[in-house]
């Protein structure tokens, strides 16, 4: 019996497909035992990537490790080992830029099973109440929490580390001037469109609730799924399965709401990728079951039937899916294609990490763009 190891992040949309993928699986190759192990959604934003490859055959993952990944080498080259999936060809089956952020000094470092980016969140029934329409900007995202801070109403957003953080960077790709990186190292943070961006992320804070504060992502879907006065927000990585029947008051899904047009352009793409540990004793094994769950039949069907929002195009298109999600996907999907992708030099995962810490203090401490901006720099160590 050859088994294999999964290590996964605890919700789900991340679980419930590859348990459904492993059920499947084992159906096809009985000889093939697949075990999933979970760990919170903060030791996945944050992981030591090289170590868990020693203890694990596969391993989900998000695409700024891929710089450590191609430093250690501590997974297989997929481009090598699957070429089929992973070619330039092959980019077009995957839901936006998906592929190409695994895509890494010129190797393929995972196989995307699940896509995402920030995009915004909505109450359906309490933008009704207010008699208002879905933002397409942010100037229409502050006409909206004005009128709802009117009624008793607020915006959400999501805070804590590195949430606030994705949001700046969402704004200032939609702006046009990104953060700047090569694949060894973060360049420059553009003053003018980090300045703009603090000040829209913090525009919405102010028509948020107190304690969004401490939110994550999962937090603001939680607390406007239960409670009745966060009508809406405009950049948050969005879980389709919160649109699903079963939750007290499904939520309602669109593109993302920016500074400039194209509005919906230029979010921080999620999502997450299988990769294949060079440490494990059954790698052909390992690759066979990755192709299989990255597969256009268990991505048009089995992903998006159990909870999971597919990397593959195919189940991004299907209208039975996008129904029992409450519209997610054809509301994201112009998101999910604009979207952006973040740097992925090694190092830049522990930017992330405390720069998320640094922005998410700087807004509950009421600070300022430029003193952040000056924070962020010395972190990177870049010249002011």
């Amino acid at each position: 019996m050859v088994k294999l190891s999964v290590l996964n992040w605890n919700n789900r949309r991340a679980t419930a497909p590859v348990a459904a993928a492993i059920a499947a699986y084992q159906k096809i190759k009985p000889a093939v035992e697949v075990s999933q192990v979970i760990r919170p959604l903060s030791d996945f934003e944050h992981q030591g990537i090289e170590e868990v490859a020693k203890t694990h055959d596969i391993v989900i993952f998000d695409h700024p490790f891929c710089g450590a990944i191609a430093a250690s080498r501590c997974f297989v080259a997929l481009d090598e080992e699957l070429p089929e999936v992973t070619s330039a060809s092959a980019a077009g089956s995957y839901i936006g830029p998906s592929l190409n952020t695994y895509r890494f000094k010129g190797k393929v470092w995972g196989l995307p099973i699940d896509g995402a980016t920030q995009h915004a969140l909505v109450r359906e029934d309490l933008l009704a109440s207010l008699g208002a329409v879905l933002p397409v900007t942010h100037e229409d995202v502050l006409a909206l929490g004005r009128q709802a801070r009117g009624k008793g109403l607020y915006l959400g957003t999501a805070v804590e580390t590195p949430h606030a953080l994705m949001s700046i960077l969402s704004y200032m790709a939609n702006l046009g001037e990104p953060i700047e990186a090569n694949d060894e190292q973060l360049l420059a943070i553009p003053e003018a469109s980090f300045t703009k961006a603090f000040d829209a992320v913090r525009e919405v804070l102010q028509l948020s609730p107190p304690e969004a504060l401490g939110w994550n992502s999962i937090d603001l879907h939680e607390q406007m799924v239960a409670r009745d006065d966060v009508v809406y927000s405009p950049a948050v990585y969005g879980y389709a399965t919160y649109g699903e029947p079963d939750n007290i008051n499904r939520l309602g899904f669109a593109p993302f709401a920016g500074t400039a047009s194209p509005y919906h352009s230029g979010t921080a793409i999620g999502g997450t990728a299988m990769g294949i540990s060079r440490h494990g004793s059954h790698q052909e094994a390992a690759l066979d079951f990755a192709r299989f769950m990255a597969g256009d039949e268990v991505q048009r069907t089995l992903v998006a039937s159990n909870h999971g929002q597919p990397g593959g195009l195919s189940g991004w298109q299907d209208p039975d899916m996008d129904a029992r999600y409450n519209g997610f996907f054809s509301a994201v999907a112009s998101t999910m294609e604009a979207a952006w992708i973040r740097p992925r030099y090694k190092g830049y995962v522990e930017f992330q990490r405390r720069g998320g810490e640094i922005v998410a203090d700087a807004l509950r401490g009421g600070k300022e763009a430029a003193g952040i901006r000056r924070r962020l720099l010395d972190l990177a160590e870049l010249d002011r």
